[in-house]
This record gives structure tokens, C-alpha cells and sequence, in this order.
């Protein structure tokens, strides 16, 4: 009996020193600690990197541009004047081969606000880049916190199961007791090692559950998590319920709709006038004075307008082609909405029934305790086995187990309405 008392003491002594060892994880932890080693962010940078330089690219537009031509050509005949009889006037006649080297220079003036226009479609392709990053690192999130709480109820299941072997084990043995006695058949022992059998074999697979999402937790967070028992429970507290929709494939939707109307926009802009300044310096054979065949150096400058009239109805039918699709991504908007909603009632529904769950438990483990208080009196005055005084107990610690379990299902449906309205 004394080495007994010891052996529980140094157990007791050694369970915080475990503890101490394990270092405890938050779930706030493993979601900051999983975007923070998440390789899709890398994209975010590189966006917005792209993003300037189209951007550099555009305000080019309004800087002069200067390019150099050249050219050599051979031609079958040239313009020229016949001779007049008695003028005594021989006119030259032109070379067949023309060179000509020119420098040309323009200068946007105005262009009917085609850069402004392409700017905005640029935005709207950098924020739906950045906003499908988004939405990955939402399922992440997702799939992070799903992983957490699945831990943690399993560890409440196995603790459960915990509770149902060691009452097995007690019955077992109090009915070995009884087929030596020849009080019960052994098919009725049997029956109760079967069912041990079956409890061992479900925390077998509860366990290998639990070092499974451990281990996918590990890889996705970069933490070493060890044993389900560093993870710590959520400390969360919702009051209200509203519908809220903050998830990031809606605003995806949105942003792709801003996209259409910027080239919606830029499609309209195509048929305003274009205004440029240009200038022009060459050197070759002929120049400017078609009459003298020799080499000579020339330029010319001016202002210059291009303004595309008619162009058969196509900038209005690739409206209408806008507007088309403008339309399926509105009717996506409704029907993500209308799926939100109903997975949002869906939510409520479950948040209630575990708040009912967890109420019923807190009863349930009130009348337990009173039916132990029982027990304990009846074991004190040998009024009852120590196996009969051991079921009982674990059956106030299996009602207790059930209590938090469903204490974790209520946070952890609490925590699905935030997934599901996007806010976590």
C-alpha cells in the first residue's frame, strides 16, 4: 500500500513536469504561423511588382518617341518631264534607286483617354490576382482550423473511451470472478472482451486520427506539434449571429465585375480621336524636292488626328458582350449568396443544438454527482463492491467527458460561422 501512495505521488509530480516540457500552441498561433511560411504569398509581391510595371509602361505613353528607318529601293520608273522641242531646256531625269535614312518623333496630345483607361484594367488585374491569393489563404485558414478542433474533440472521444475500457476492464473482471464461482456463463465473459477488443481497437484509430492532422498541422504551420495535449482550447465568445458576407470568393466576384467595367470603359474610349505631334529629319536620294537627284537632308513636322469613323456596330456588340458577362457574374454573386445563407441557418441550427447538448450534460453531471455522493457512502459502509464504486465513477467521468465535448463542438461550430462568413 505504501509503495502504492508513491508510485501516485511521483505520477503526480511528473504530469506538470510533462507539461512544462510540451510548449502550448494557440490556434491564433497556427494560423498566423501557416500565411506566414505559405509559399502563395510570394505571389502578393510579385503582383504587386507587375503591377508597377505596367504601370511605368503606360506613362510612357505620354513621353515623346523617337525610332530610326531606313530604306533602299529599286523602282521599274520614275516621274518625269518629256523634253520640250525649241526651249533648249534639258530637265534632269531621277535615279531608279531611292535610299532614304529618316528620324521620326511624335508626341501623344491627346488620346481620348485610352491610358487612363488601360491603367484602371491594370488595377483591376492586379486586385484579382491578389484577391485569388486570398481566397487560398482563406482555405488554409479553413483548413487549419478544422484541423484544431477535430484534435481537440478526438482527444475528448479518446479520453471517453478511456473511460469506457477501464469500465469494461472492472466488469470483465468481476465477471471472471463469476464464471470461477459459476455464477455466469463464459460466453458472457467473452462477450465483454469482445467489446474491450472493439474499445481498443477505436482508440487505435482515434489515435492515428489524431497523429495524422498532427502532422498535416506540422507541415502547414512550421510548428512542432508533438501531442495533441499542446494544443491549447480556443477562448472565444459570440453573442450575436448576424448574416455578414465577408468571404473572399465574393469579393474575387466583385473585383471581376470592376474588371469588366474597366474594359467596358476602355472598349468606349477606342473611338475618340487620337492627337499627336510629329516630326520627322531624313537624309537620301530624292528628298523633298523631287527634281533634284542628288543626296540632300530634309525634316518635316506637324500634328496629326486618327479617329477611326465606322466600325460596324463592333465596339457595340463587344459591349454587349460585357454586359452579357457582367450579368453570369451578378447571377454568381446570387447563388454563392443564396448557398451562404443557407449553410449560414444551417450553423445556427448546430450552435443551438450544442448549446441545448452542453445544458443537458451540466444536468446530467449535477444528478451523477449526487448519485456518487451515494456510491461513496455505500462504498464507506461496504454496502457496495469496489467494482460496482468504480462503474459508477466512471460513469460521472464519462458524463463530465461528454460535457466538455460538446463544449468543444459548441466553440467549434461557434468558430464554422466565422469560416463560413469569411471573418475568421
Amino acid at each position: 500500500m505504501k509503495k502504492t501512495i508513491i508510485l501516485i505521488g511521483l505520477l503526480i509530480w511528473m504530469i506538470p513536469v510533462e507539461s512544462q516540457n510540451q510548449q502550448q500552441i494557440s490556434l491564433k498561433e497556427c494560423l498566423d504561423k501557416a500565411i506566414e511560411i505559405y509559399p502563395g504569398r510570394k505571389q502578393l509581391v510579385n503582383n504587386q511588382k507587375e503591377l508597377e510595371l505596367n504601370m511605368q509602361n503606360l506613362n510612357n505613353n505620354y513621353l515623346p518617341s523617337l525610332n530610326l528607318n531606313g530604306q533602299a529601293s529599286y523602282q521599274s520608273d520614275v516621274t518625269h518631264i518629256p523634253n520640250i522641242p525649241n526651249l533648249g531646256i534639258t530637265l534632269p531625269s531621277m535615279s531608279k534607286d531611292w535610299y532614304k535614312v529618316n528620324l521620326n518623333l511624335e508626341q501623344l496630345i491627346w488620346d481620348g483617354g485610352a491610358t487612363k483607361a488601360q491603367k484602371k484594367l491594370a488595377e483591376s488585374n492586379y486586385k484579382i490576382a491578389d484577391q485569388q491569393v486570398q481566397v487560398s489563404i482563406y482555405q488554409l485558414k479553413n483548413r487549419i482550423a478544422v484541423y484544431y478542433f477535430q484534435v481537440l474533440f478526438l482527444k475528448e472521444n479518446l479520453q471517453a473511451l478511456y473511460v469506457m475500457r477501464d469500465d469494461l476492464k472492472a466488469r470483465i473482471k468481476d465477471a471472471e470472478t463469476a464464471v470461477k464461482n459459476g455464477a455466469l456463463l463464459i460466453s458472457d465473459l467473452q462477450t465483454l472482451q469482445v467489446s474491450e477488443k472493439q474499445a481498443d481497437q477505436l482508440i487505435i484509430q482515434k489515435e492515428a486520427d489524431i497523429k495524422s492532422m498532427l502532422a498535416s498541422m506540422s507541415e502547414l504551420t512550421g510548428l512542432k506539434i508533438n501531442s495533441e495535449k499542446q494544443l491549447e482550447m480556443p477562448d472565444l465568445s459570440i453573442s450575436a449571429f448576424p448574416f455578414n458576407n465577408l468571404r473572399p470568393e465574393y469579393k474575387l466576384l466583385e473585383e471581376q465585375q470592376n474588371k469588366l467595367q474597366a474594359m467596358n470603359d476602355l472598349t468606349s474610349v477606342k473611338r475618340r480621336p487620337i492627337f499627336k505631334l510629329f516630326g520627322q529629319a531624313g537624309y537620301g536620294r530624292p528628298g523633298l524636292n523631287m527634281l533634284d537627284n542628288n543626296f540632300s537632308d530634309y525634316y518635316v513636322g506637324g500634328i496629326q488626328f486618327y479617329w477611326k469613323i465606322l466600325d460596324w456596330n463592333k465596339t457595340k456588340r463587344e459591349k454587349q458582350i460585357l454586359t452579357i458577362q457582367n450579368n453570369n457574374l451578378e447571377a454568381s454573386k446570387e447563388t454563392f449568396n443564396q448557398n451562404l445563407r443557407a449553410e449560414y441557418s444551417q450553423q445556427l441550427l448546430q450552435i443551438e443544438k450544442f448549446k441545448k447538448l452542453v445544458q443537458s450534460d451540466k444536468e446530467i453531471v449535477a444528478l451523477q454527482n449526487n448519485v456518487m455522493k451515494t456510491a461513496l457512502n455505500k462504498f464507506k459502509n461496504g454496502t457496495l463492491t469496489t467494482t460496482d464504486y468504480l462503474i459508477e465513477l466512471n460513469k460521472k467521468v464519462k458524463a463530465e467527458l461528454n460535457l466538455q465535448a460538446h463544449k468543444t463542438q459548441l466553440l467549434f461550430s461557434k468558430y464554422q460561422y466565422l469560416i463560413i462568413m469569411g471573418s475568421i
